[in-house]
C-alpha cells in the first residue's frame, strides 16, 4: 500500500510540476512585455489588456502561484489560481477564441493543478475521499 501512496504522489508532483512551470513562465513574461518582439505581443494584444497591466496581473498571478507552492497554504493558492484561470477563460470567450487550443488551456492547467494536489497531499485527499 506505501508503495501506491509513493507512486500516487510522484505523479501528483510532476503534475503539479508542469502547471506550475507554465505558470511560473506565464508569470514572468507579464513583467518584461515590453521588452518582447512585436510578433510575441500579437497574442496577449488578441485579449485586448493594456499592456501597462500586464505586470500587475503578474504579480497577481506570481502571489497566488507562491501561496501554492508553500505545503501550508497549497489549498488556498489553488483555490486562488483557480479564480485567476477563470478570468484567463472569460478573457478568451470574450474575444472569441478557439475552444480547445484556447479558451478550455486555462481549464487544462487547472485540472493539473487540483488533480496534482489531491494526488500528493493527503489532507485534500482525505476531505474529497
Amino acid at each position: 500500500m506505501d508503495h501506491i501512496f509513493k507512486k500516487q504522489t510522484v505523479i501528483g508532483r510532476g503534475l503539479s510540476f508542469v502547471a506550475v512551470a507554465f505558470l511560473a513562465f506565464d508569470s514572468a513574461i507579464k513583467f518584461f512585455m515590453d521588452k518582447l518582439p512585436p510578433e510575441a505581443l500579437e497574442a496577449g494584444a488578441a485579449l485586448q489588456w493594456p499592456i501597462e497591466k500586464m505586470p500587475l496581473v503578474g504579480l497577481i498571478l506570481s502571489s497566488c502561484l507562491a501561496l501554492h507552492l508553500i505545503p501550508r497554504t497549497a489549498i488556498v493558492g489553488a483555490i486562488l489560481l483557480t479564480g485567476y484561470l477563470g478570468g484567463a477563460v472569460a478573457s478568451h470567450v470574450r474575444v472569441g477564441n478557439p475552444i480547445f487550443s484556447h479558451t478550455l488551456s486555462p481549464v487544462y492547467v487547472g485540472a493539473f493543478i487540483w488533480l496534482g494536489l489531491y494526488l500528493r497531499d493527503p489532507r485534500l485527499n482525505r476531505i474529497l475521499k
